[in-house]
């Protein structure tokens, strides 16, 4: 049955797509019959006008007859923001049920795609009454199932390029894309082209293909610093300085990895801290007294159990006091770069060396 659709959520890359194949889908016999209206806005004024061009389009029937779409595109306001929360705009979108209540999809379908939808709103209760609503959010990456969920997504994306992938290879993809579905789509798409004909993919090929974000490049760098690989250390730290030229704030990115190896290693080693094993994934689990250990961010936030969790098994490796031995050399090293160091990069590097070989 055709209904009225409100497709909305974080996930602006999928909503677009969900619209597009939407009115594709529905579009009439007389393509003249289907009008798109842009309800991306800069202020509440210009709502309240695009939502009046709404309103007229659902009451115009065709001069021709048959059915009507109507797509009201990339709306930027149901989501809390000022014009949003307008009482104008409220007033409006109040108007605006009251229509689509009246005029039967069949004869008018409304598609409206919305990036951010702030679902306390009346709108959004009332929409879900008269019409259908399709919610595509970004995957939350904080919690392990989360990202066992996302990471699931991911291998399936490769699998429809026809790529095989080895083990691992979806876990690193989606270290380097994150939640970004359209970064996914555009590097399976790079990596597809490059694997052909035979499709095999392996971490490494991630490596030369798949672009990294400079955490990630972190990530790498601990991971040589942590099985003590000195030269591979190095090779990545100079990448990250050619590309950041920021021996001090390197070094603070660093050093908050290797004082969360510091802490969860900790954990671990007086079993406040469990690593669980859940298919590919490694899962942490937490007593009650061990959250008050755990480092917050400027924000507030605490580390998100993946990225813990990644981080214990690999600094695991070694004992907790080591790690908090090379906090100290990172510690002393900010002071040589902010008070004398006329090398930040070379300072850097030794100190780099130094936990190497601890």
């Amino acid at each position: 049955m055709t209904k009225h659709t409100l497709i909305a959520g974080s996930d602006e890359f999928a909503v677009k797509e969900q619209a597009a194949l939407l009115v594709k889908d529905a579009m009439p016999v007389d393509p003249m019959n289907c009008e798109v209206i842009d309800a991306q806005v800069d202020n509440a004024d210009h709502a309240c006008r695009q939502l009046d061009a709404v309103v007229e389009s659902l009451l115009t029937l065709p001069f021709l007859g048959g059915a009507k779409v109507l797509h009201f595109k990339n709306c930027n306001f149901l989501a809390d923001t000022p014009a949003g929360k307008s009482e104008a705009v409220t007033a409006r979108l109040a108007r605006l049920v009251d229509v689509l209540g009246k005029v039967p999809p069949a004869e008018a379908r409304l598609i409206l795609s919305a990036t951010g939808l702030d679902r306390r709103k009346s709108f959004y209760k009332q929409f879900e009454k008269l019409g259908e609503v399709l919610l595509r959010d970004l995957p939350d990456l904080k919690g392990a199932r989360g990202a066992a969920e996302w990471c699931r997504e991911i291998d399936r994306a490769l699998r429809a390029a026809g790529l095989k992938a080895a083990p691992g290879v979806a876990e690193r993809m989606m270290e380097l894309v994150g939640n970004d579905r359209r970064a996914l789509n555009s590097e399976v798409e790079k990596l597809a082209l490059y694997a052909h004909p035979h499709g095999n993919i392996s971490e490494d090929d991630l490596k030369l293909i798949v672009s990294a974000t400079r955490e990630l490049m972190i990530w790498d760098l601990l991971d040589a610093v942590v099985g003590g690989r000195a030269a591979d250390a190095v090779h990545t730290l100079r990448q990250l300085l050619a590309q950041e030229g920021n021996a001090v704030g390197l070094l603070f990115m660093l050093a908050g990895q290797v004082r969360l190896a510091a802490v969860g290693v900790h954990l671990l080693e007086t079993k406040r801290l469990r690593l669980r094993q859940s298919g590919n994934f490694v899962n942490v689990d937490l007593t009650p007294d061990a959250d008050e250990f755990l480092p917050v961010s400027k924000k507030g936030e605490k580390p998100n159990t993946f990225r813990l969790s990644k981080v214990v098994t690999l600094g695991r490796r070694r004992p907790a006091r080591t790690w908090f031995e090379a906090l100290d050399i990172l510690h002393r090293t900010n002071l040589q770069l902010v008070t004398s160091a006329s090398e930040p990069g070379k300072t850097l590097e030794t100190a780099v060396i130094r936990i190497c070989q601890l």
